[in-house]
């Protein structure tokens, strides 16, 4: 038996204080990030975490821990570690790129497993930001990942609705092309319409 996917609401140029995402992340749900290297994940999953002390972040770069590429045996300790939170009625930010289906996937079924809603947060800035943030990181990914991650990332824009999130939040990017942690800001950039 095929289990049909619902369809997920999506809100472009979304803000942290967006009516919509707070209700959402008010009560333990799973955040799953999704954006390519450089884009600015761990800045929201840091700033989403510290608005809610019930969100948990859970990173595929920190438990990875020696800089190189994300593992699969990193990526599986920290779906332990989600696992481990949300059995502690925690909910959690999941910090990654998320362009793999099969991550993504995973986060969902444990979420599921747990009964709570997960929410994919979209982080995508201009592919010129992404590169430049390299030289700024202390884990600097290699220009080619980075193309690719962008790319990715970008052909999932249209296939994130038909995964079955509760919802799917683009965020809204400030001139500076990071995201707008604004309440009710005005000149921001919306990715789904650029």
């Amino acid at each position: 038996m095929v289990e049909r996917m619902k369809t997920s609401p999506v809100r472009g140029g979304a803000h942290l204080d967006d009516p919509v995402l707070d209700q959402l992340l008010s009560e333990p749900v799973v955040v799953l990030m999704v954006g390519p290297a450089g884009a600015g994940k761990s800045t929201v999953a840091r700033e989403l975490a510290a608005r809610r002390p019930h969100l948990a972040i859970v990173s595929y770069d920190q438990e990875q821990g020696d800089g190189q590429v994300v593992g699969e045996a990193a990526v599986a300790r920290a779906h332990t570690r989600l696992d481990r939170h949300l059995a502690d009625g925690a909910g959690a930010v999941v910090d990654g790129t998320h362009r793999q289906s099969a991550r993504r996937a995973a986060v969902r079924r444990i979420a599921a497993t747990h009964r709570l809603p997960t929410v994919a947060v979209v982080v995508l800035p201009g592919l010129d930001q992404c590169l430049h943030r390299q030289t700024l990181r202390t884990r600097v990914v290699a220009e080619h990942r980075v193309r690719a991650h962008h790319a990715a990332v970008t052909a999932l824009l249209p296939v994130l609705p038909g995964e079955g999130y509760d919802l799917v939040a683009v965020l809204a990017l400030a001139a500076s092309g990071l995201p707008d942690f604004r309440e009710n800001a005005a000149a921001v950039r919306d990715p789904l319409k650029s």
